[in-house]
């Protein structure tokens, strides 16, 4: 019985679909007194146009109410994503609503509130959100992404926290608005700032040497054609200018071990601070073409190198806690 009723009830939601609210608005409020004064007129005077007049706008108030609640009612937060950013940046969340409705949607509101307000007045938990963007046009049972930039104020994961979109179409008359609450986060590395010079591994010396070799990475210039080069590398273009045969040289930066550790930064007390000089460190040896290692209090990520191994080395300094 318990899951006959339990079954009946999710029905009865995917029926109700998302709560929409509506309330009339400061100018649909004067538009009922003004609506409210016509009739009293009217009925005073007896007058069958007044009568007319008053029904007529009154029904077109109720029609604006019904577009202005369709206008919300049909639209889904499907996805919701956003690449890494560093401390400070901005931080830029790529919204995917899908109107499921057969009729256009317009002049959406879209704001955010990332933060929940506890308080025993109900209301305050109506206010806090900060306004986007407007979306003019959502087409019918198609779908669009949208963007939505925060600040990235704090290191770790942000939330995108709560939604709403809100809409005064077509009238002005009644303002709906419902709510989406998310659980999309995205990614805030700390901020690569400090002055310390990269530390170098003890077992590979205190000097650190880089040095160009054979690759296909960069373009170096020009060597004279020798029997047996590869036609690709032949420059055929500097060849039509002066006709002379030459190949094109590449290199690629190599660089050597290099352990980035918490303890090497010892001195330092803010771990904010020391935080935002082992993601400079990160940088540095990437850029660098190193292969590095990171080594924190919680955890350690062996040496390698490469864009995949930069995130995770990134990713832990910014989900590190003490």
């Amino acid at each position: 019985m318990t899951r006959t009723l339990s079954e009946f009830y999710q029905r009865f939601n995917q029926l109700r679909g998302r709560r929409v609210f509506i309330i009339p608005t400061r100018f649909g409020f004067v538009y009922a007194a003004f609506l409210f004064l016509i009739l009293l007129g009217s009925i005073n005077y007896s007058n069958s146009m007044g009568h007319v007049l008053c029904f007529l706008l009154a029904s077109l108030g109720q029609i604006a109410m019904l577009h202005t609640y369709r206008n919300l009612a049909k639209i889904e937060l499907n996805n919701a994503y956003a690449e890494p950013v560093f401390f400070g940046q901005t931080i830029t969340f790529i919204l995917l609503f899908d109107n499921h409705s057969k009729f256009d949607c317009y002049q959406i509101e879209v704001s955010s509130k990332q933060h929940e307000i506890r308080s025993w007045n109900p209301f305050k938990k109506l206010t806090g959100f900060k306004l986007h963007r407007m979306i003019s046009l959502l087409k019918k049972q198609q779908n669009d992404h949208y963007a939505l930039s925060l600040p990235a104020q704090k290191r770790g994961k942000l939330a995108l926290g709560r939604i709403r979109i809100a809409s005064l179409f077509p009238l002005g008359l009644f303002h709906t608005w419902s709510y989406f609450n998310t659980e999309y986060t995205a990614l805030v590395y700390p901020k690569p700032e400090g002055d310390l010079p990269l530390p170098l591994t003890a077992e590979y010396g205190q000097q650190f040497k880089q040095h160009q070799q054979k690759g296909v990475d960069d373009f170096s210039g020009f060597n004279s054609y020798r029997v047996g080069d590869p036609i690709h590398a032949i420059a055929w273009k500097a060849m039509a200018r002066d006709d002379i045969l030459r190949t094109k040289q590449f290199t690629s930066q190599q660089g050597g071990l290099v352990m980035l550790s918490w303890q090497d930064l010892n001195h330092i007390a803010d771990i904010e601070i020391r935080l935002s000089q082992l993601c400079s460190w990160v940088l540095q040896a990437d850029s660098a073409g190193m292969n590095y290692g990171l080594t924190l209090p919680s955890t350690t990520l062996h040496y390698g190198h490469g864009e995949v191994h930069r995130h995770r080395c990134l990713t832990a300094l910014a989900l590190y806690e003490q």
